[in-house]
């Protein structure tokens, strides 16, 4: 029997575990530091669901934490406003940023492949990481100036993809720990959605995209 119900209630329950352990996340950062499924339904949900909506998933995850759960007040510029216009830009960036891992997925979709998962997983994860380490130099460069932060030169750039600020853990930790945990969600989508992909069932046909 066809079950029409199928991709949207899939896509609601992997939509409501993402925003639980992003919350659980950010209650207990010495237990899960940065690791989020988020990236990962963003970029392999997109494979999968149909079209029309499925790269929305990534995204609307975000606003379902950022804005309803986190609470936006916490990534303001210290002026104690809820919305302002660098709060606004700064949560669109970032939602920019899925909506292009889910494109990137879309674009892989017809010819995927565990190792072309795998390696765009990582892709993602370091462009991720490279774009929001880019704007937050920025932002504490050239727009609030923030004394002891990152200096307005490549130099600066360089030290916020790498080093970090003194008296906070490394950059590249960020890295590694988002890295690894966009690798391993990719892999529980996969053992979701498709696991005759995963599991290298070649007699097996593989899950198209639903619809």
């Amino acid at each position: 029997m066809k079950r029409d119900f199928y991709p949207w209630q899939t896509a609601l329950v992997l939509l409501l575990v993402t925003v639980v352990l992003r919350l659980l996340g950010n209650h207990f950062v010495e237990a899960l530091p940065d690791v989020s499924p988020l990236m990962a339904l963003a970029f392999v949900g997109a494979m999968y669901f149909p079209r029309t909506w499925g790269w929305l998933i990534g995204p609307a995850a975000l606003l379902l934490t950022d804005l309803a759960f986190l609470g936006i007040n916490q990534k303001t510029d210290g002026s104690g406003q809820l919305f302002t216009v660098w709060t606004v830009i700064g949560f669109g960036f970032v939602t920019a940023l899925y909506a292009a891992a889910s494109a990137f997925g879309i674009w892989i979709a017809r010819h995927k492949s565990l190792p072309k998962i795998l390696t765009g997983s990582v892709v993602c994860s370091v462009l991720f990481y490279v774009a929001t380490n880019t704007y937050s130099w920025f932002y504490d460069s050239f727009i609030v100036h923030l004394q002891g932060g990152y200096a307005p030169t490549f130099a600066g750039w360089l030290q916020s993809n790498t080093t970090g600020l003194p008296g906070y853990e490394p950059s590249w930790l960020f890295l590694r720990n988002a890295a690894a945990g966009d690798l391993f969600f990719a892999l529980v989508l996969l053992l979701v959605l498709d696991r005759a992909l995963l599991f290298g069932h070649a007699g097996e046909k593989a899950a198209p995209r639903m619809a």
